[in-house]
């Protein structure tokens, strides 16, 4: 049945991107030279732009209504209308979903002309979404500083083809679904008078040795409180990724061959079992809502969550609280805090959009930095009024340099780090674990990664 739908959506795409699509790509730049001229304006005749998001209309890409930045989204579309000569609206999917959208695109309705979503990955891989590789003269998509890294692109990747963009540029747009920190309930750290983990950050000491010392020394039994050290919500992806663990590697001979196998996945397997065994009495793993309760009442030290997370439900119910990075292992490079993410907020085109190229200029226009947050002190300073110290927007606004997607969406490559931990949790070793779990998710990974990482090749030559 799937591989039947699979095919009658390929030939409801083709039939849909030649019937529903205007002009060719030669006629729109015929006719956008026309009207330019010397390229200082665009008129793209009335053109009819709808932007169709999964959040309600109450909060614009995911700004609260009201807020300044949902403000300088607003005026954003507006100020583009007019200069582009164009209509620019937004509505709710009728779905609520993206992905939901994907029937109607099947059933060969029109939908819109750009998408907006957190969660992309679905609908590229399906063909929902238009190619952005033929789409490059009026988007640039490797702009790394206006569009997002390599990693960012990579959720909305499929087959090496990018399908999606995101504005990174913009004050609140750090945030990602990338459970990478450990929010750390500073009010216990003071009151018990223990060091504060940032300082190690800070000294270059966050390593595997360091969180492993601390641990034991976090777990506070004080009478009748009691307050857990560390609880790990979500899987150890974040903890292989900094002891320099990847998907793939390439060999001498330029081939690129699955690499969850590797001896740097094996050490964190290894140091991860150790860890959750040793040190059973002062770990917990609540799940994320039982666990943003307990750190709110003050019964967790250190939280694995991510900044989305810890801004939209944790922080406002906490006297104080700080952010570290997971620790660096013995093969990661300090500072680089790499990571693996779910979900991020990107824009993407309708496969049957009317005006693809136009639809390409609009995101390329909206995606510029707003006024007066051009620069990343601007967007640091922004965040100043969410965090209480400097470290900790230091991390916020920088780490998604080294973010890339986790393939939550595919088959056995976010399982496996799952697996791991609870194999982990149970004293399993490393070369267990890998020689039981990882020949079904490397093959994952050859059919899904591998054959992005031609494009990804090509993005780091670029942008190196």
């Amino acid at each position: 049945m799937k591989r039947l739908l699979s095919i009658l959506l390929l030939f409801t795409l083709i039939f849909g991107i030649c019937s529903c699509a205007q002009k060719t790509e030669e006629e729109f730049l015929l006719d956008l030279n026309e009207v330019t001229g010397d390229g200082s304006a665009i008129d793209l005749d009335g053109y009819e732009c709808t932007i169709i998001q999964e959040y309600d209309l109450e909060h614009p890409f995911q700004y609260p209504v009201g807020t300044l930045m949902a403000d300088n989204y607003l005026k954003r579309l507006s100020d583009i209308s007019d200069e582009f000569n164009c209509n620019v609206t937004i509505e709710r999917a009728l779905s609520n979903s993206v992905e939901g959208e994907m029937a109607r695109i099947i059933a060969g309705l029109y939908v819109g002309e750009i998408a907006c979503t957190h969660r992309p990955s679905v609908p590229a891989r399906n063909g929902a979404f238009y190619p952005l590789d033929g789409l490059r003269d009026y988007i640039d998509y490797m702009n790394a500083d206006k569009f997002g890294s390599l990693g960012l692109l990579e959720v909305g990747m499929f087959n090496g083809i990018p399908y999606t963009v995101s504005p990174v540029a913009w004050p609140g747009k750090q945030s990602s679904y990338s459970y990478n920190i450990f929010a750390v309930n500073e009010g216990i750290i003071t009151r018990y008078g223990k060091t504060d983990p940032r300082e190690y950050v800070e000294n270059g000491e966050w390593t595997w040795d360091t969180f492993e010392r601390i641990i034991p020394d976090y777990q506070i039994n004080d009478g009748d409180y009691t307050a857990t050290a560390l609880n790990i919500t979500w899987n150890i992806v974040d903890f292989a990724m900094m002891n320099g663990g990847d998907y793939v590697k390439v060999n001498d001979d330029g081939t690129v061959v699955p690499a969850l196998d590797s001896i740097e996945i094996i050490e964190t397997f290894d140091w991860c079992s150790k860890l959750f065994t040793q040190y059973a009495d002062c770990i917990s793993y609540l799940g994320h809502y039982e666990m943003v309760d307990a750190f709110i009442r003050q019964e967790l030290v250190l939280a694995q969550t991510s900044f989305t997370h810890m801004i939209n439900e944790m922080i406002y119910d906490v006297e104080n609280y700080g952010v570290v990075p997971t620790p660096c292992g013995p093969r990661g490079t300090y500072g680089e805090w790499r990571s693996a993410y779910s979900d991020f907020d990107c824009m993407a085109i309708w496969v049957n959009a009317n005006e693809p190229e136009a639809a390409a200029m609009i995101i390329d226009r909206m995606f510029e930095p707003f006024e007066g947050y051009e620069t990343l002190e601007d967007i640091q300073e922004y965040a100043s009024g969410i965090f209480y110290d400097k470290r900790d927007v230091e991390i916020y606004t920088t780490y998604l340099e080294h973010i890339r997607w986790n393939y939550y969406t595919r088959d056995n490559i976010y399982g496996y780090f799952s697996t791991a931990k609870d194999q982990a949790k149970a004293g399993k070793s490393g070369t267990e674990i890998v020689e039981k779990y990882a020949p079904a998710a490397n093959l994952s990974v050859e059919e899904f990664v591998i054959p992005n990482y031609e494009f990804i090749m090509k993005y780091e030559a670029e942008n190196s």
